[in-house]
């Protein structure tokens, strides 16, 4: 059943099933109401399943003490012990063994390691702790309820896919006066405990009924209260097997993406949605490293509890359960009275911007927005926005939805990637096409050009594309090649290619947004290795700023970069959800945001843009919305006369690159 409901490993190997499916079909229209009635035979199938198991006698063991290996293997027989462990040294081989030997003797996963911990510790930290209170969590609700007749219902969460339980979620918590905790950590707790709860339920329901029956009635005719029971009693003979559930629950929710793919709130990413993330989006090398450092999370309590041996287990479990239930309450009550913020509009502490303008919510329809992937600008200063339901709506300088048009094709992929050509057209990559098309600002197509392939002139999977002040488009790409190309306006003629895969000086690991100077140098967010690299305008390597971190002048998987007129550069850090500001001499300035749902806060933003005003737009994506931050009045007004400089200097051209705007890359 497990097998038929599994959404992950299909999904990132772009299988079609029906789990698959139905995400899909959620994520484009985020109609949970659709998906949820679509999905009634992975629903089916289990209720069945159960039934079918409550008219049938099943034996559970019970525990009648320790059997000696010697004896096991005598009543086993000669023939089963061999057949049975060949087989089980053979599935220990081809789950574990081979691809840890793969993982381990590949030099690119120890030298991605390091700054693949450096750039997600938040995410190292949300596994480790998230998992590690939902188990303690499951297994104090499970003691507290192990004799109700839960049996029947607790198993079905456990068994539909957990993509389905968040569209559940979603479709409950997605509520104004329950925006609090559903944009809280409490809704991954919540989740985690509803599908794991079966495990713990049942393996405690188990233990406690296995417990001496005479120690318990003399317990109780000496008047042991139940804490007092289970304290003094019951405890000493079923921790090992509680501890045992506990364990099993934390790697359940340590590997788990399906359950928080669409719900994980902002600054929860875990390393499994990171993993299935990167997966999908072709991070291979990081992957790999942060597979291993998953294996090392998963083992990292066995570690613990050998080298705390010396000291009494049932103390330490004993204590440990309250402390975690009790960080857990700590957490929520923090959350909730965490102070709430206009919805829409708030000022910032910066000093570029005084305050941001949240345009957009989530949905499908006309001026809302699922995960937007990129923005631009025209000369007009009015905005446009691709998401993931592969259309380009296009806004208003105050935000009013003005247009929208629909990308003819979105089969394979959705597009991702803009800018504004010389022409003042609309620029958008298709990646999965491996096509740039140019639309007028009504969304007619009026050129379409690239084919697919590695060689020279060729687009394998182009993620961002910008103009400089010379009508020269730049495209960048990753996967099958890692490089810039620089072609003639519309792509009729390649001048050049940039760079190559690696980490050293003028090296791609996933090369991802662009942004052009006043003197047409170019600078590239060369995401996996966490920096920033500046070319000159004939592709000379210059410079590189920026390592993996999360302090000042520090990167985590930065995915987009645009620069102002001022040549301040911003950066837009997918890992790190905020936007981090370096001057002209790409010292650090300061930083937009972090981690969070009010307005100048973000969740994985993927791209920005800037107006000739030098107003500030993020594809805030995992929010569902684009925020606008709005320029001092005279950073504005430097900005605007630096662009008109620009206009009327026919030789420099400006506005091919002062007004371009690229959007970004980035996840699902």
């Amino acid at each position: 059943m497990l097998a038929l409901n599994n959404f992950a490993v299909p999904s990132i190997l772009q299988v079609k099933v029906f789990p698959v499916e139905v995400w899909v079909e959620f994520n484009n229209n985020l109609k949970a109401g659709g998906a949820l009635t679509m999905s009634w035979p992975l629903v089916l199938a289990p209720m069945l399943l159960l039934l079918w198991l409550r008219r049938r006698e099943i034996a559970w063991p019970r525990l009648e003490g320790a059997v000696a290996a010697v004896t096991f293997r005598r009543h086993l027989g000669t023939g089963w012990m061999v057949s049975s462990g060949f087989v089980a040294m053979a599935v220990a081989m081809l789950a574990v063994g081979l691809p840890l030997v793969d993982l381990c003797s590949s030099g690119r996963t120890w030298q991605e390691l390091l700054p693949a911990i450096e750039a997600g510790q938040g995410a190292v930290f949300n596994s480790a702790t998230f998992a590690a209170i939902t188990a303690a969590l499951v297994v104090c609700v499970s003691l507290a309820t192990w004799r109700w007749p839960m049996d029947p219902f607790i198993w079905l969460p456990f068994l539909v896919p957990g993509v389905l339980l968040g569209i559940a979620l979603i479709f409950v918590f997605n509520r104004t006066f329950l925006s609090v905790f559903y944009q809280s950590v409490g809704i991954v707790f919540l989740a985690w405990t509803v599908r794991y709860l079966a495990v713990g339920w049942n393996t405690t329901a188990h233990a406690l009924r296995s417990v001496d029956g005479d120690l318990t009635d003399a317990a109780r005719l000496e008047g042991a209260s139940r804490l007092a029971l289970l304290r003094h009693v019951q405890w000493p003979q079923v921790a090992p097997q509680i501890a045992a559930a506990w364990y099993l629950i934390y790697l359940l929710c340590l590997w788990d993406a399906e359950t928080l793919i669409l719900i994980m709130p902002p600054g929860a990413e875990t390393l499994s949605v990171r993993i299935f993330n990167f997966l999908h989006y072709g991070h291979n090398p990081q992957v790999n490293a942060l597979c291993l450092l998953l294996l090392m999370l998963a083992v990292a309590p066995l570690a613990i509890w050998s080298a705390g041996r010396s000291v009494r287990n049932r103390k330490v479990a004993a204590t440990t359960l309250p402390l975690c239930a009790g960080a857990l309450l700590a957490g929520l009550v923090l959350t909730g009275c965490a102070p709430t913020t206009s919805p829409t509009e708030a000022r910032v502490q910066s000093k570029l911007f005084t305050r941001v303008k949240v345009i957009g919510t989530r949905g499908a329809g006309m001026g809302e927005f699922n995960k937007p992937r990129s923005v631009a600008v025209d000369a007009q200063d009015n905005l446009y926005v691709v998401d993931m339901t592969g259309r380009v709506q296009k806004f208003s300088p105050d935000g009013a939805l003005l247009s929208f048009w629909q990308m003819p094709q979105t089969d394979k992929g959705k597009p991702k990637g803009m800018c504004r050509d010389e022409k003042g057209d609309i620029v958008v990559l298709e990646p999965h096409y491996s096509r740039v098309n140019h639309f007028t600002p009504d969304g007619k197509l009026v050129a379409q050009w690239g084919a697919h392939g590695t060689n020279a002139g060729e687009l394998a999977f182009p993620r961002s594309v910008i103009v400089n002040s010379r009508g020269d488009i730049l495209v960048s790409e990753y996967g099958l090649t890692e490089r810039v190309q620089q072609f003639t306006a519309e792509g009729k003629k390649l001048i050049r290619a940039i760079g190559r895969g690696g980490n050293g000086d003028g090296e791609f690991n996933r090369a991802e947004g662009l942004g052009i100077d006043r003197q047409d140098r170019l600078y590239v967010a060369d995401s996996c290795n966490h920096r920033v690299q500046i070319f000159s305008s004939d592709g000379v390597f210059l410079r590189s700023y920026g390592k993996p971190g999360m302090d000042r002048g520090q990167m985590s998987y930065p995915y987009d970069v645009k620069v102002d007129g001022e040549g301040r550069q911003f950066v837009c850090e997918f890992g790190n959800s905020r936007i981090q500001i370096f001057d002209r001499n790409n010292q650090p300035l300061e930083i937009l945001g972090g981690p969070g749902a009010a307005p100048g806060q973000f969740s994985n933003p993927w791209g920005v843009a800037l107006d000739s005003k030098g107003n500030l737009y993020v594809a805030d994506a995992m929010n569902h919305r684009v925020q606008k931050f709005i320029r001092r009045e005279s950073a504005a007004a430097d900005a605007r006369r630096r662009t008109d400089r620009a206009f009327d200097d026919p030789a420099s051209n400006q506005h091919g690159h002062v007004l371009t705007s690229v959007a970004t890359a980035g996840r699902k």
